[in-house]
């Protein structure tokens, strides 16, 4: 029996592990298409007609199918990684048999969720595979910067000088937009998924890229002008939180950090901030702060939510009928109409039952630890968190944003550098 020279068996490793860490030509074309359905999604919210989101449906259930079609010879993928992260392939097929079993009080609303969850599980599966190496993450991850903080230049050029026009042009039937968002609420959960992104570049890159200090306090400052009290709020802990954890991880030898470029930019970051939030103006975000009751209306929603999940928590009353059935469970009339709980797991909980509730929550949770130790990820909590007072969820200009955070987080381990450290003789377990 011949045996190979060490030195012959490493190269071989070695190239492998670079093939490995670099994503195919396929993944980098998937990838750009990806991310073009997902900023067209975005640019479209305030357009009300269905065109808009029904074009991002198929455009993003044609992609899938071309990309499964050219993997054939190949491991799809769908069952790798964690067990728990393949419950999100499960989330639309409830909706499915909700409406086999006739249990849905709509099954018109519930096809619909159907075809919203089945979009939200396309993008989660696309980015998990062309976003599966450290390369193709990064690379994810710069372009949502990008993006975001473009997003933030034009929310706050529009802020007082387009009349309710997105773009200046196309009327929103709003006085006030947010960049392309009619809902403060709604751009200011965007900002938070892209927040700790760039606050986490600029205190990883230090001054050798000052841009990312300056974005980060342009998408603070666009948050402040959008006025959201829970946005201002977790946008502001956003930032307290990487700065501390840059703060703490400044002293760690592996993380390569100079302490005096580090000091700088974490100092830069709140007094830029502070600049463009005297800028947008401070005092009527002060003034909604000041509310006696911000939980007015929220509170109620959420009790007639409970309810719905309490008489029906195993199965639901289907899911995007809150608002057929909400006038059932009604504890107080209100002149609006409640299109949403304004909390998402309690509205989980009402539509798919606790079933439904945990298929959400679990891949939810266990990104929470991935999110702890890749900082950039923080913002994947804070959405969590603001999906208690609000409906992030359903808004698919947010949610798609949220399952490519949550693929990212949840990505399946990559094994080239596992494979170089077996080169060099590195004993791995």
């Amino acid at each position: 029996m011949i045996e190979k020279p060490e030195h012959t068996l490493a190269g071989t490793q070695t190239l492998a592990a670079q093939q490995a860490s670099s994503p195919s030509s396929l993944d980098v074309i998937t990838g750009a298409c990806l991310f073009f359905l997902l900023m067209y999604c975005t640019m479209t919210v305030f357009v009300k007609p269905e065109w808009a989101l029904q074009s991002f449906q198929i455009a993003i259930f044609l992609l899938l199918a071309i990309y499964l079609l050219l993997n054939l010879r190949q491991p799809a993928g769908l069952g790798q990684g964690s067990a728990l992260a393949n419950l999100v392939y499960l989330l639309p097929l409830w909706g499915v048999i909700q409406i086999l079993a006739h249990t849905t009080a709509s099954t018109w609303e519930t096809r619909e969720a159907v075809l919203r969850w089945g979009a939200l599980a396309a993008v989660f599966y696309l980015t998990r595979r062309c976003a599966r190496t450290d390369a193709g993450r990064s690379a994810f991850l710069s372009a949502f910067a990008a993006f975001a903080t473009a997003m933030a230049v034009l929310c706050l050029a529009q802020r007082f000088t387009s009349d309710g026009r997105v773009f200046w042009i196309f009327p929103s039937g709003y006085g006030v937009v947010f960049a392309t968002f009619p809902s403060p609420n709604s751009y200011s959960q965007f900002v938070e998924l892209a927040l700790p992104i760039v606050l986490w570049r600029a205190i990883k890159e230090g001054w050798r890229a000052w841009g990312y200090p300056l974005a980060g306090a342009i998408l603070f400052g666009s948050a402040v002008a959008a006025r959201s009290r829970a946005g201002i709020v977790i946008c502001l802990a956003e930032m307290l939180a990487v700065l501390a954890l840059g703060w703490v991880r400044m002293r760690h030898p592996e993380t390569g950090l100079r302490p005096r470029s580090m000091v700088a930019v974490l100092l830069a970051i709140p007094l830029l901030a502070i600049v463009f939030t005297l800028d947008v103006g401070w005092q009527p975000v002060w003034a909604r702060l000041q509310l006696n009751d911000p939980y007015a209306m929220r509170r109620e929603f959420f009790i007639a939510a409970a309810h719905m999940a309490i008489q029906r928590p195993g199965i639901g009353y289907g899911l995007g009928t809150f608002p057929e059935v909400y006038q059932q469970f009604a504890v107080k009339q209100f002149p609006v109409y409640a299109n949403h709980a304004h909390n998402d797991w309690a509205e989980f909980a009402a539509e798919g039952g606790l079933p439904f509730l945990l298929l959400v929550l679990i891949p939810c949770a266990a990104a929470v630890p991935a999110s702890i130790r890749h900082p950039w990820g923080i913002g994947f909590i804070a959405i969590l968190i603001h999906a208690c007072v609000d409906f992030p969820f359903p808004r698919l200009a947010v949610s798609v944003w949220i399952f490519a955070m949550l693929a990212l987080l949840l990505r399946p381990p990559n094994r080239a550098g596992h494979v170089l450290l077996s080169a060099k003789g590195v004993c791995l377990s």
